[in-house]
């Protein structure tokens, strides 16, 4: 899979992990109501920071605005030439590049990425 790609999706894995923990439903909805420790909380927020450094501005602008938009799924899956975002259907040179290339949804600008 793409670097780029990957690293975005590790983004997107530690936001989830962080939008979770702020939650208001955090508590009810962990373990028997455990709450996340501080350390570990520094440690997600010391990680992701490690990531962002290493993902270029535009694209890591890109990404934040995605995620504002759309609250998560920002880097999704092709499916049979669908976009797993919106399920739109892809063009076929788009479906072609996104295999080796950083590429978005023309209709949703969500990150594509596929799978074998």
């Amino acid at each position: 899979m793409n670097p780029k790609i990957e690293a975005l999706r590790s983004l997107e894995e530690f936001d989830h992990i962080l939008r979770d923990i702020e939650s208001d439903k955090y508590p009810d909805d962990s373990f028997k109501g455990l709450k996340a420790s501080e350390q570990f909380i520094k440690i997600a927020e010391k990680e992701r920071a490690k990531l962002t450094r290493k993902i270029d501005p535009k694209v890591l602008a890109q990404y934040e605005r995605i995620m504002k938009r759309y609250g998560g799924r920002v880097v999704v899956q092709v499916i049979k030439e669908f976009c797993g975002g919106c399920y739109i259907r892809l063009p076929s040179e788009l479906v072609v590049r996104c295999r080796t290339e950083l590429v978005t949804c023309p209709n949703c600008g969500r990150f594509l990425y596929w799978v074998k």
